[in-house]
């Protein structure tokens, strides 16, 4: 039966394996489908707002959608003729910059003197290639008259090209004693190329497509993001139907809470995008006007329109946008006063836009990690290329929702939510597991002070001992590994004591001392023992040490309340019976820590019973169990007055 079971396991993670894996080719091999159809649903999240409102204001869904989107197209449309006419400009007035390249040019040769010659040759070349005087009379350099077997070591009065051509193709003598190659005559020309009067079918069908590919692209996009704003409604009932299996709660659930993240996302960063370029060309502007000759910064608009639009790109958008600027202002305006006021502009915008401005537009988060950001933009950048990029974020919010209400896929919602989802009972266990035990004392310390020390050892240290005892049943660790842990935890539990109840008179115990003195302590009475008056109280532990540990936690929480006198788990029943009627306590404490114990605990009950004891009995079976009242029967007939399964209890 076991080996069934294993390898119906195997099979189901092969399967999921495989559905993984093809999911992935599925995404990557269709994503000329996949890609307008997500960015659809993008511009249709970032709109719906807009449709919405004019909806609640009175206008019918069809108007609406086609307000909304003229709006857009218009508003696009102003954009993306404003960036066409700056870039033109940009491209006509990069040749007037020249003489500042060749200035910073030697800056830079001057500065790597000290640091290589490679360095400094390098930049050397540079600044000769640009000196360089360019014909200007319309004269082609490769025309011009020039000595064919000059050695190009001495030849750094004549042009680049005239060098170059000298090292790369050298003349020798022909037939009549002419040198080849010098580029007088077509024969002796230095390079043919034939040239197609009419290009074929090829180059135009290549053409076409590079310019209607994104044209295409661009109009299905409109397409879909129409098409899903007109027909939101009827396309959110029908996925609710097919997807939910009846459970119409969470599929509701799961759609408004995805839309309403990515809608919230989107707009926000929007604002934010906006003001940011806004910002950004205004003190270029000032900038310009207060800090150069010419009174104006180089196309600031463009600079604007592209930190806005870059800035969609988490992490790699705003270092790209934050590129141009510093390089025109580097390249453009002599010295570096205008560089440095460029980058503390830009600094102090990023400082406030993420720590200000995104905190309040956000208000509620995506939910996803920062982790989890970095990783998203990764993979789908690998998969979509610089579209994934944009969709990143939105695309791995919709997993974290898919995780949150399909517990099949939870395990998107552990790895890429924002809110780490483990329980501080397991972080601790983990930590004790790894030997770090002074992670593990500051994890306890922190939660006894926030939450008091009932809660303390309901959350964190009685389920890491339960843990410890499931792990050592299902044989995941060894008998020495378990006595190491339940060592471990005793002398934290003196840690706690100390913090708790720290001692004047005696200093606090380290945890190394209460490592070597927790299965001693557990059968006597504490050190700080309430007066002999307060109501005693024996604690019996079952079966197994770990019982032990959380009458030592009794122990701690009756301090001025109760006196406990704690009985181990090796004392016999019998042993155990004479002592309770020989100190007739105020009450019994039976510690059951499962798995197992329950029978030891019941015969243990009757010992009691028969020795003649009559107060109350309680069993403190720490756990939640699926039949309490069965075993609450069997405790009753055992004579156990009452049971308890927490420690607050």
């Amino acid at each position: 039966m076991i080996q069934r079971k294993s390898e119906l396991t195997t099979l189901v993670n092969v399967a999921q394996l495989l559905a993984v894996v093809l999911t992935v080719g599925s995404l990557y091999f269709a994503r000329d489908v996949f890609i307008p159809v997500a960015l659809g649903l993008l511009l249709s999240f970032l709109l719906s707002p807009i449709v919405n409102r004019l909806q609640r204001w009175g206008v019918n869904n069809i108007t609406a959608v086609v307000t909304t989107a003229s709006i857009t197209f218009i508003i696009l449309a102003g954009v993306f003729t404003l960036l066409g006419r700056e870039v033109s400009q940009l491209l006509t007035e990069l040749p007037q910059h020249r003489e500042e390249l060749i200035a910073k040019a030697r800056s830079v040769a001057g500065l790597t003197s000290g640091v290589g010659g490679s360095l400094d040759k390098l930049a050397s070349e540079v600044t000769e290639a640009m000196e360089d005087e360019m014909p200007d009379q319309g004269e082609s350099p490769l025309n011009s008259e020039t000595p064919s077997n000059t050695d190009p070591a001495v030849a750094g009065d004549r042009s680049l090209v005239q060098r170059w051509t000298d090292r790369l193709l050298p003349t020798g003598p022909g037939d009549g004693g002419k040198p080849l190659r010098d580029g007088k005559t077509d024969k002796t020309a230095f390079y043919v190329q034939p040239v197609q009067k009419d290009p074929p079918v090829s180059a135009w069908a290549t053409t076409a497509i590079t310019v209607l590919g994104p044209l295409t692209t661009a109009g299905l996009v409109t397409v879909f993001a129409l098409f899903l704003l007109i027909y939101r409604e009827d396309l959110r009932d029908r996925i609710i139907s097919v997807v939910s299996h009846g459970d119409y709660v969470a599929t509701t659930e799961a759609l408004d809470e995805a839309g309403g993240r990515i809608s919230r996302y989107l707009v926000a960063q929007s604002i934010v995008n906006v003001s940011y370029g806004v910002t950004l060309t205004l003190g270029l502007l000032i900038i310009g006007a207060t800090l150069t000759d010419t009174g104006s910064f180089p196309n600031a608009v463009l600079w604007g329109l592209l930190a806005t639009c870059l800035r969609f790109v988490p992490y790699l958008g705003p270092v790209i946008a934050a590129i141009f600027p510093l390089t025109i202002a580097l390249a453009v305006f002599p010295g570096y006063s205008v560089v440095i006021a460029v980058l503390a502009l830009i600094a102090v915008m990023e400082l406030l836009s993420n720590n200000v401005l995104e905190p309040w537009l956000y208000g509620a988060s995506t939910g996803i990690s920062a982790v989890a950001v970095i990783i998203a933009a990764v993979f789908w950048g690998w998969l979509w290329g610089p579209v994934g990029l944009l969709l990143s974020t939105p695309l791995t919010v919709c997993l974290v929702v898919l995780g949150n209400y399909v517990p099949r896929f939870k395990i998107f919602s552990t790895l890429l939510g924002e809110d780490v989802e483990i329980k501080i009972s397991m972080r601790f266990y983990q930590r004790l597991l790894a030997g770090d035990a002074h992670r593990a004392r500051e994890m306890l310390l922190e939660h006894a002070d926030e939450n008091g020390l009932d809660e303390n050892a309901d959350a964190v240290l009685i389920p890491a001992l339960k843990r410890m005892r499931y792990d050592h049943q299902a044989e995941y660790m060894t008998q020495a590994d378990s006595n190491r842990l339940l060592a471990l935890s005793g002398g934290l539990i003196e840690d706690l004591r100390s913090h708790l109840f720290p001692d004047p008179d005696e200093p606090a115990k380290s945890a190394t001392e209460g490592d070597a003195k927790s299965d001693t302590d557990a059968n006597t009475e504490d050190s700080a023992a309430p007066p002999s008056e307060l109501p005693l109280v024996v604690g019996c532990a079952a079966h197994h040490i770990s019982e032990s540990l959380v009458l030592n936690l009794l122990r701690l929480g009756g301090i001025g309340t109760y006196k406990l006198q704690s009985v181990s788990e090796d004392t016999t029943p019998q042993d155990i019976s004479l002592t309770i009627a020989e100190e007739t306590p105020e009450v019994v404490v039976i510690v059951v820590m499962p798995p197992g114990g329950f029978a030891q605990a019941r015969y243990l009950s009757k010992s009691i019973r028969r020795a003649g004891y009559t107060g109350p009995v309680i069993f403190a079976c720490l756990g939640k169990f699926k039949h309490f009242d069965r075993l609450f029967v069997k405790a009753r007939k055992a004579g156990v007055t009452s049971m308890t399964t927490s420690y607050s209890q």
